[in-house]
């Protein structure tokens, strides 16, 4: 069997330029980075200022933490990270599920419905700059996004969770690595409602 040769730098130079995922991350990390710098003066990351939407947005019923996690395509450590910081904030209230004692529900409080209606302003002026430098013509660009989100969220299904090899087959078998499916990206859920 013929040696497989690495990659030359050509096809590293095509592969930065020209490779989705790497393009869509490094423009996430910039869009990211903005929006942090706008939510600043509330004190929040851009992150925790979505969980606080997405509650709010559940007609403040409290969401389990694993639907939440579907709903941003979030593992659920990143989403748990996020969430220690807004409870300790005083912002959202984690709680045990009364139908299941080993699920945990979450629920936006008072003062996270405040600090969202304070940071509405910001996120509209922080849109509204993205929108003006793309020539208003952020809708047809963000009708790409969910498009592209879908597009990879229903081809993610045809993969075997795959464990790191330091996790092992356990983690596997746990679903740990199993793909979060969004709600709001019209992508099918595959927890049982």
């Amino acid at each position: 069997m013929p040696k497989e040769l690495p990659p030359s730098v050509d096809d590293c130079a095509e592969m930065s330029l020209q490779c989705a995922c790497h393009n869509l991350r490094r423009a996430s990390r910039a869009m990211t980075q903005l929006f942090d710098a706008h939510f600043d003066e509330i004190g929040l990351k851009a992150t925790q200022f979505t969980v606080l939407a997405a509650l709010a947005w559940s007609a403040d019923r409290p969401m389990p933490i694993g639907e939440l996690a579907e709903m941003l395509v979030l593992d659920q450590s990143s989403l748990s990270r996020n969430l220690a910081v807004l409870e300790r904030l005083g912002l959202l209230k984690l709680e045990p599920s009364p139908s299941d004692r080993r699920e945990r529900l979450v629920r936006l409080t008072r003062s996270g419905r405040a600090t969202l209606t304070r940071g509405y302003p910001i996120w509209k002026k922080a849109q509204a700059a993205i929108a003006t430098a793309l020539n208003d013509d952020l809708t047809r660009h963000l009708k790409l996004l969910h498009k592209l989100t879908r597009i990879a969220l229903t081809q993610r299904r045809g993969f075997a969770p795959t464990p790191h090899p330091r996790h092992g087959p356990r983690a596997a078998r746990s679903g740990r690595f199993a793909p979060a499916f969004a709600a709001a990206s019209g992508a099918p859920s595959r927890r049982p409602h």
